[in-house]
């Protein structure tokens, strides 16, 4: 179960209008694991349209199974606490003021294996429709006891903007396809 600091979930993912009435800061919150994501500012600079979020976890909380960003880089720099990051299965321990960028399609996850709280400010460039697709997430309870046909509805979905790691992708797009298409028949499409 997912709260939301605004209204933002009964409007429709993917709107453009939808990041006009948002207002940022908004927060999405995992209550099952106390995860949360704040999204600080979307907006255009000299490199291009970018997301800014920062991500919390508390003691012992990773980020979910390794997902990848087909076309989107994303810089993290390490806020507090410390951060065990996984990138292409390589692993690093960030700690504040530190920072990794990961390339568009490159696998990682993100643990706090410590006793503080993590934050990790992350910019996302090009955005895409990932914070709607965060919300989506979310709202479908991600991170504690997901419905796996709201997920892949989610994930078929905004497929360009976020991806799981561990199951080839020419394998991950039927499955995804299937399960949303069944979610759907049964009212469990967090989308429609």
């Amino acid at each position: 179960m997912s709260q939301f600091s605004n209204e933002h979930q009964s409007m429709v993912p993917g709107d453009p209008s939808e990041y006009d009435s948002v207002g940022y800061p908004s927060t999405v919150e995992d209550l099952s694991t106390g995860a949360r994501i704040t999204f600080l500012e979307r907006g255009v600079d000299e490199q291009g349209a970018y997301l800014m979020m920062d991500g919390v976890l508390p003691p012992g909380v990773d980020s979910g199974p390794a997902r990848l960003h087909p076309r989107s880089e994303a810089r993290s720099e390490v806020m507090a606490g410390r951060a065990d990051v996984t990138v292409r299965g390589d692993s690093h321990v960030l700690l504040p003021g530190e920072s990794l960028t990961i390339a568009p399609g490159e696998a990682h996850s993100i643990r706090n294996r410590d006793d503080d709280t993590l934050v990790v400010r992350t910019t996302l460039r090009p955005p895409g429709e990932f914070e709607s697709a965060i919300r989506a997430l979310y709202e479908a309870g991600a991170g504690g006891q997901p419905d796996l046909f709201a997920l892949a509805a989610v994930l078929s979905h905004y497929r360009e903007d976020v991806r799981l790691a561990g199951i080839p992708w020419w394998l991950q797009l039927p499955l995804l396809s299937a399960l949303a298409r069944i979610g759907t028949l049964l009212g469990r499409n967090p989308l429609r």
